[in-house]
């Protein structure tokens, strides 16, 4: 959240009037209140009068009179009213690219003289400072950090400079979100002025700018709200909101002010009167249109006028209704047109051809269309011909309309050079008109004709056509203009939504409605369904209402679980009670009980998960806990019954939401409800000390590691160091003779075993053949399933692949069938954990295959090892670790340590707190002892969430507890919790203070997190951190590694833009005879671009990086993006696309290539919409779509385009 000051709506906001004479304020100020939407009053400046006399002596040369509009303030800088914060959503525009500019000299503070000019200085030095931090944070888009930095120099009375406010404003113009009010960009500029800073001519640039820009996006959703207001029946009070806002009026005040100083307008480019122009012709006002084109005129001006210029006169008067002074502008651009250079001329004829149907003079446009344009050789597009349409549409000159459509199709088959073909704005005015008039054959006509055409802008029209489909029955074809929408990557809105479900539910279509259901929901974004979230949910329960049987209702339910789960904040601040949630709740559990004995409704857990959820919806505001008991009972009764899988996790939640509750007695109830079926009934998936047939003996040992960054790298070797244990061997056979040869085979066997434990796999295998299979021997089962497993830890897969094909084929001859299987099942296990473990889960798969063809399971080890195995290499490791998880359970294999520390780890990468803090419950449930090693992986998951009073509790609860093992990894958790999420150098100290005392040793990464605290967090300690180099050699006699000098290099050179010092450390670590590592080049090579030092960053990566023969890549591409973005900054794009071209979408690739990443396509699309190049932007975008990557993370890289 940005500072109060900043985003709370003030009653009044006040903008004092600078005096044109820069070293005093005119402390005049006008107080205006927020939305009152009366035309607000303005005083006159003295200067006024003077300027008017000046205006009224320069040249016309238009004929009508100029003359400043009298409906605007004469004084430039009245009151700028900062409107409410409405957000709303429209066609982008791009944003133009601003330059930072220059320190202003004459805001610069002075340094005096005297005894406290020390203290001057070092208050310079630190606006310097704070100004290169705000501009930093710009750069990276951070808004947030800009408003923290520029709110700490007001609190720390830093001087504030012309430039600090350039920066701050400019931070806005660029990154504000779009749709959103200039409120804090205006309170800023006011406090500019309060604040005697003389605003300059980029100052006047960045607020004009911004101010158009934001009247544009208003007129634009005005008349999106206005439409749609109309197609749905409903007046929209944001409309008021918005045209209140006076967007233009402000940039008008601000652009007299730039005029009356005599200096900033002299500098002004051309685009700035043209925005201004653009934004004028809208309201057709021609009086301050006049005013700005003089100036331009005005000799003392740089910029002169282009063809845009005289585009939007033309505009301007057309709408005014002015034809005459449209086409003396119109002849004053033939006349110059040669001077004005490349240029596309089409504009000019477009705003011809608009400013005559303005004007009613549909002959005079065909004849600009069919005649001047062909004369002068322009290019005929779809545009001047749309106007026409629409200005036939508008008249109910239908049949114009379409001939002229008609007109297009036959003469681009005939000419394709000179007629351009339709396009979707040939057909939308037409369709739009047909709706209007409810001609629905008609526009299915033309609707037909649109959708073959790029319908990704014509929203308003596809949803007015879905409408009049409803209106006339066709719910169908409503549905399936949804799916065009889908097709062209638009989004139904809520209103529209909400229609088409009602209308199938209100004719008994209830299968259907809830097909339009699922279609609507996936069709909509989430912000979109959190908009529209009540008029979702009301259509579902229109739904839910002529629902027939609970299995209906239950589908119902399904989808629209993800749509409430995601927006229960919204449903608990709902005013009503009950909710439409609360009665589908208690329509569902009706029915469920209601339904007749003899149905034949097949229930899956999940039916049973909202069943129980509606239970507790419906009795939330009941004391009756009896019958909520009785319910619950039932419920659980109803699964056994018919046999559906009971979850763990639906017992820990069914009890966690009792506990919310307070009920004791409830709970006890519900234990032993579920307790009674667990001792009795299989379909219960976890039972208290149940284990599965097939379960090994092999005991976890707790191995103790030094690995803090991920706790699933810690458990892998934590089992990898199991020791494999000599079982008690299977009876194959009681005959004697086969007894002495089983045992000759055991003690053959053993030496297997003896020879992979030594490490002479091929001496091994060589026993195996010669004493075992030539013999006609059977190995030991047991004795083989730990060969396999060992020589699978070992990384010899292909040992342990031997060894299983040898044993397979010598169990075959194994005479007793069970004890035959018995023997290749686990053989098959143990080369399925192998696997496993090494991240092979295709391999691994195969034989989780064949022991289910086997009619068996994975034992616990299996289970955990496909854990393990997932943790390398799933895309959504949590998602498939409960997944495997429910599946262990359910085929009754006993939870072990080293399973739940798997999960929870898993858990905690994902940051699924809630669940990690269920299954360490259950851990205790089941009095499944947690380990070290156990609450390290739920303080990870603790932290990664960011809940710092919990972390601290369950740090605090693993020092106590009895099974606690001193271990650094939980420590470095709490202190990177502190240095990186809630900063906080006190804490970290105090952590590593902690373990000093009990005598823990501290890892590199422990001192790598201290370093930190002094370097990251402000003020820094640079000393401090430099010492510690040397005390992880005396204290700890720990050797200081390359990722301690990039800490020091990215607080040099990044935090606190000191090159020279980052130099300096990168030199003392080579001198040390430390190599750069990645993390230091990228730390050196950001240092560089940050500070403007190009050339030097080329020369550290192609001379010396790439020189490096002891360098190792990793395959990312951050380094690459530094790049892409410094040559970005530079107008550089060559170099940048060179960057980028060099890289490859392949991972296989990974060992000859850097492999671009999200990041790497968002630094290529922000360099190419820095230089105004939108169309190299979109292929990058189009390319990255192609990529495999997550569409939350496209969605945001694409908002840069939409942006």
């Amino acid at each position: 959240m940005l500072n109060n000051s900043y985003t709370a709506s003030d009653k009044n906001i006040i903008i004092h009037t600078p005096s044109p004479n820069k070293s005093k304020i005119n402390t005049k100020c006008i107080y205006i209140k927020q939305n009152n939407n009366k035309h607000y009053k303005h005083k006159k400046s003295p200067s006024s009068s003077t300027l008017k006399n000046q205006h009224d002596q320069k040249k016309q040369l238009q004929p009508t009179t100029t003359s400043y509009s009298s409906k605007r303030s004469n004084s430039p800088h009245n009151t700028i009213n900062a409107s409410h914060n409405t957000t709303v959503d429209d066609e982008k525009d791009e944003d133009k690219i601003l330059l930072t500019p220059p320190s202003s000299p004459e805001s610069t503070p002075r340094v005096p003289s005297g005894p406290h000019n020390f203290h001057h200085k070092k208050k310079i030095s630190s606006t310097y400072e704070y100004n290169n931090r705000i501009l930093l944070a710009k750069r990276n888009g951070n808004i947030r950090v800009v408003m923290n930095e520029f709110l700490s120099m007001k609190k720390n009375n830093i001087p504030l400079t012309q430039h600090t406010y350039n920066l701050v404003l400019e931070a806005h113009a660029i990154l504000r979100r779009e749709g959103t009010t200039l409120t804090t960009m205006l309170k800023i500029y006011n406090e500019m002025i309060q604040a005697n800073i003389q605003p300059n001519a980029y100052t006047y640039i960045l607020m004009i700018r911004t101010l158009c820009k934001r009247d544009v996006e208003v007129q634009k959703t005005v008349a999106m709200l206005k439409r749609q207001s109309a197609r749905i029946g409903q007046k929209n009070d944001d409309v008021g909101l918005l045209e209140s806002e006076r967007n233009l009026e402000k940039a008008l005040a601000i652009f007299h002010y730039a005029v009356t100083d005599g200096v900033s307008v002299n500098s002004f480019e051309v685009e700035i009167f043209n925005q201004l122009l653009r934004v004028l012709s809208h309201y057709g006002d021609t009086a301050d249109a006049n005013f700005v084109y003089n100036q331009l005129q005005q000799p003392t001006v740089q910029a002169k006028p282009n063809s845009a210029t005289y585009a939007a006169l033309i505009n301007l008067f057309g709408r005014a209704g002015d034809i005459n002074t449209a086409l003396h502008y119109y002849s004053v651009y033939i006349q110059v047109k040669d001077t004005l250079g490349p240029h596309d001329t089409s504009y000019i004829y477009n705003a011809l051809v608009d400013c005559h149907l303005k004007c009613g003079l549909l002959e005079g446009a065909l004849h600009v269309v069919e005649h001047e344009m062909i004369e002068n050789k322009i290019k005929l597009t779809c545009i001047p011909y749309n106007s026409i349409i629409r200005h036939y549409c508008t008249h109910d000159q239908m049949a114009e309309a379409e001939a002229l459509v008609e007109r297009l199709i036959q003469g681009h088959k005939e000419d394709s050079t000179k007629y351009p073909y339709p396009d979707a704005s040939s057909y939308g005015p037409i369709l739009a008109a047909y709706c209007q008039s409810d001609k629905w054959e008609a526009a299915t006509r033309i609707y037909d004709a649109l959708i073959k055409t790029d319908i990704s802008k014509a929203y308003g029209n596809l949803a007015n056509y879905a409408l009049l489909c409803l209106a006339h029955q066709d719910r169908r074809k409503a549905l399936s203009v949804v799916y065009d929408m889908r097709g062209a990557a638009l989004e139904p809105d809520p209103v529209l939504a909400g229609r088409i479900i009602t209308a199938f539910a209100q004719s008994d279509e209830v299968d259907q409605a809830i097909e339009a259901l699922s279609v609507l929901q996936q069709a909509m974004s989430a912000r979109a369904q959190a908009k529209g979230f009540y008029h979702l949910i009301d259509a579902s329960l229109s739904v839910v209402f002529r629902c027939i049987c609970v299995r209906q209702v239950l589908d119902v339910m399904h989808t629209i679980m993800p749509l409430v789960n995601d927006n229960m904040a919204l449903l608990n601040n709902c005013e009503t009670f009950p909710t439409p949630y609360d009665i589908m709740c208690k329509t569902l559990l009706d029915s469920y009980f209601d339904r007749p004995d003899d149905s034949q409704d097949q229930f899956s857990t999940a039916d049973f998960e909202l069943v129980f959820d509606a239970a507790f919806m419906v009795y939330a505001h009941s004391e009756d806990h009896s019958s909520l008991n009785n319910v619950l009972v039932h419920l659980l009764e109803d699964m056994r019954e018919l046999g559906v899988n009971v979850p763990f996790d639906l017992f820990t939640n069914v009890l966690n939401q009792i506990r919310s509750r307070g009920n004791l007695e409830a709970e006890a109830h519900w234990k032993a409800a579920f307790s009674m079926g667990s001792s009795s009934s299989s379909s219960v998936t976890v039972t208290k000390g149940s284990s599965s047939p097939r379960s090994s003996s092999n005991t976890e040992r707790d191995i103790i590691t030094e690995e803090e960054d991920d706790v699933i790298i810690e458990i892998v070797k934590e089992n990898a160091k199991e020791e494999p244990s000599i079982f008690i061997p299977l009876s194959v056979s009681s005959d004697t003779n086969t007894s002495n040869a089983s045992t000759k085979a055991e003690a053959i066997s053993q030496e297997v075993l003896k020879a992979v434990m030594g490490g002479n796999c091929r001496e091994a295998i060589r026993i195996f053949e010669d004493r075992i299979i030539c013999r006609g021997l059977i190995p030991t089962p047991e004795v083989m399933r730990d060969v396999i497993a060992l020589a699978g830890k070992q990384g010899d897969i292909q040992t342990a692949l031997t060894m299983y094909n040898n044993s397979i084929y010598s169990f075959k001859d194994i005479s007793d069938t069970q004890a035959r299987d018995e023997a290749i099942y686990i053989a098959t296990n143990s080369l399925l954990i192998g696997y496993a473990q090494m991240g092979n889960m295709d391999k691994a798969k195969v034989y989780y295959d064949r022991i289910k063809a086997m009619g068996h399971y994975p034992d616990s080890n299996g289970y955990a090892s496909l854990l393990l195995g997932s943790a390398k290499c799933a895309t959504d490791e949590a998602t498939d670790a409960l997944a495997i998880y429910d599946e262990a359970k359910r085929h009754n294999v006993k939870p072990t340590t080293f399973f739940y520390n798997v999960i929870i780890s898993k858990l905690a990468k994902a940051r699924k707190l809630d669940t990690a803090l269920a299954l360490f419950e259950e851990m205790r449930l089941f009095k499944v002892p947690a380990n070290s090693i156990t609450y390290g992986a739920i303080i990870s998951a603790s932290v990664r969430s960011g809940s710092e009073s919990q972390s601290r509790r369950l740090f605090g609860e693993m020092l106590s507890s009895p099974s606690y093992q001193p271990r650094v990894g939980p420590f470095n958790n709490m202190m990177q919790f502190y240095v990186r999420q809630h900063p906080s150098r006190e804490r970290v100290i105090e952590y590593f203070t902690e373990l000093r005392r009990r005598h823990i040793k501290p890892s590199p990464h422990s001192y790598k997190l201290l370093m930190e605290a002094y370097t990251h967090i402000a003020p820094y300690d640079m000393p401090m951190a430099h010492k510690l180099l040397s005390d992880m050699i005396r204290c700890d006699r720990l050797r200081p590694q390359s990722t301690h000098y990039a800490t020091l290099i990215y607080s040099y050179g990044i935090l606190q833009r000191d090159v020279q010092s980052a130099e300096r450390v990168f030199a003392e670590m080579k001198k040390a005879g430390i190599y750069p590592d990645e993390a230091v080049y990228q730390a050196m090579v950001d240092t560089f671009i940050s500070n403007d030092h190009l050339e030097e960053a080329e020369h550290l990566y192609y001379e010396e990086m790439k020189t490096d023969t002891r360098f190792q890549r990793s395959g990312s591409p951050y380094i690459e993006n530094l790049f892409i973005r410094g040559y970005g900054e530079k107008d550089q794009l060559e170099k940048a696309e060179t960057i980028f071209e060099a890289m490859s979408d392949d991972k296989t690739q990974q060992h000859l290539f850097v492999i671009r990443e999200p990041s790497t396509y968002e630094a290529m699309i922000r360099a190419y919409l820095e230089n105004d190049q939108l169309d190299k932007a979109k292929t990058i975008l189009h390319k990255m779509v192609k990529r495999d990557f997550p569409p939350k993370v496209i969605g945001v890289v694409a908002n840069l385009i939409s942006e």
